[in-house]
């Protein structure tokens, strides 16, 4: 039997100062295990379909719990076939694939056979790409983006830890926080522009894109307000909300340590420790770990490209947190 074919990574720059390996697609960085001939692969061939769902976040944004809570919806209204890879829950990369990675990974063969295997029903994808930069040659009219975004200052610090830690980047342990936010407001770090990326989206359909396709949802309420969040999801991806019972359950399965234990005890293809990724699942830690002048940084940067900050957040459904209380008793 021969051998899998593996991605070789090329020697590639590592970022002046702190480090970490790095690519670039559309001048943009990119990690080293994405080849920038994969996106082009992808942008050539892959058409989406009908029921395709693409989650689309930025880096350290709630992207898995965002796959968690789609993939629960699809489950409870029996949306998924019991041969689909997440139809037993799992949100790891052979069930919810990232296809840029898929490819340079395993190549375009692996991707194809995914596409293959799930025709016909709803499949889920996530990509960290901008909304100019979707890694798809047409968008079926049909398919459905769920964007995630978070606090700037929250995803800021979530991104310092990821990369501080993340065992393969070769990030200097001298980076500070401090440095790392001007790094945040400078803009040039994975996936480009953090507050680029989010305004790409708020302004979607200027780049033509019908606003039925696209669901915007805060990384916060997806953890603070989870009853209204599976409410405005299941509504937007199925039509309909879920019954009551079945949104109770579902938020329940998003909670960040039933989430992370859920994991550990049946990982399926989610190929990260859960003890190391997923680090607080809280949405304001950054109030006690940014200096004054880096919240003060951000939040400059926030209003000249989002206007007041938070300004321009789409409002989620009606059903709130009361509600959910007086459900779960």
């Amino acid at each position: 039997m021969s051998k899998p074919i593996r991605h070789v990574v090329p020697a590639l720059p590592k970022c002046e100062m702190h480090g970490f390996l790095h690519t670039r697609y559309a001048e943009r960085m990119i990690p080293a295990f994405i080849d920038p001939k994969a996106i082009d692969l992808l942008r050539n061939s892959w058409d989406t379909q009908a029921d395709d769902i693409i989650i689309c976040t930025h880096q350290k944004v709630g992207t898995h719990l965002t796959k968690k809570y789609v993939v629960e919806i699809l489950r409870k209204a029996g949306a998924l076939k019991s041969g689909h890879p997440a139809a037993g829950g799992d949100i790891g990369k052979a069930a919810v694939p990232w296809p840029e990675v898929m490819v340079s990974q395993h190549g375009i063969a692996a991707f194809r056979a995914f596409l293959k295997k799930t025709e016909g029903q709803p499949r889920i994808f996530y990509t960290h790409g901008n909304l100019d930069e979707l890694p798809v040659r047409h968008l079926h009219p049909k398919t459905k983006l769920v964007m995630a975004y978070r606090d700037p200052k929250g995803a800021a610090v979530s991104q310092f830890h990821f990369y501080k830690n993340h065992p393969t980047l070769g990030v200097s342990q001298d980076l500070t926080m401090m440095a790392f936010a001007e790094m945040f407001v400078e803009g040039d770090l994975y996936f480009g522009d953090y507050h680029d990326h989010v305004s790409g989206y708020f302004r979607a359909a200027q780049s033509g894109l019908d606003p039925k396709q696209l669901c915007i949802v805060r990384f916060e309420d997806l953890v603070e307000d989870k009853l209204n969040a599976v409410r405005t999801l299941s509504t937007f991806l199925l039509g309909a909300p879920l019954s009551p019972q079945d949104m109770v359950s579902v938020a329940d399965s998003t909670e960040f340590n039933t989430m992370k234990e859920a994991i550990r005890q049946k990982p399926g293809s989610f190929h990260f420790n859960p003890d190391r990724f997923f680090r607080s699942g809280k949405t304001e830690d950054w109030k006690s770990q940014l200096p004054a002048e880096a919240i003060a940084l951000i939040d400059a940067k926030t209003a000249e490209k989002w206007g007041v900050a938070g300004a321009i957040a789409p409002q989620t459904g009606t059903l709130g947190n009361s509600e959910y209380t007086k459900l779960v008793a």
